[in-house]
């Protein structure tokens, strides 16, 4: 079965419709965490590991600001707004979180220290909607180009759905379930089969 990648111009035109999204900046640590709700089978004791997380979903270039991010609730976001620096920690270890924190109104950090451990809270899809993204929905679709844009995909005709489907896989969720529905968005974009390219 072929293998196919998104185009470079697909993946920026997604990258700006996030950017234009009132997402804040903060939904990162809550993906990470949904994430892990379904590696460690459990919304309760959960390990969070965002550094790899950043690894794997946002870094961009070498240097002192690697990643990426498309998150940002400010109306005209300059590059250090969307440029994170290495240290994810100076942003989501325990000993820098705020109580305030829209995260915090989300998950509820149950261990401190080091070996920390964290806990979604009930309907945390519904409290991330109304704190992490100004009661809107989030565009799945141009969430999950930006995402997966290093990523390939084993299919004989891709498509936007392709993209959704492998966002519900990864960050266990089911496509058909209120948990998604309440939060995201499909239909965001014109991402078609003529929007990736074979992978060789």
């Amino acid at each position: 079965m072929p293998e196919y990648v998104l185009k470079p111009s697909v993946v920026k035109d997604c990258f700006w419709r996030l950017v234009e999204a009132p997402i804040h900046r903060l939904f990162s640590g809550y993906l990470c965490l949904q994430q892990q709700t379904g590696i460690e089978g459990q919304t309760n004791e959960l390990s969070f590991p965002y550094n790899a997380f950043f690894d794997t979903y946002f870094e961009v270039q070498d240097g002192d600001k690697p990643y990426l991010v498309p998150f940002t609730q400010a109306k005209n976001p300059s590059d250090s707004t969307l440029w994170n620096n290495k240290n994810v920690s100076g942003t989501y270890a325990p000993s820098s979180i705020r109580m305030s924190s829209p995260l915090m109104q989300v998950a509820t950090l149950e261990k401190d220290g080091y070996h920390s451990e964290w806990g979604l809270n009930e309907d945390h899809w519904k409290l991330a909607r109304l704190h992490l993204c100004d009661g809107e929905q989030i565009p799945i679709e141009s969430l999950a180009a930006y995402l997966f844009r290093d990523f390939s995909f084993e299919t004989d005709e891709p498509s936007a759905y392709t993209l959704v489907s492998a966002f519900a896989e990864e960050f266990h969720y089911d496509i058909g379930g209120s948990a998604f529905a309440h939060l995201y968005e499909t239909g965001d974009s014109n991402i078609t089969a003529e929007s990736f390219e074979q992978y060789d």
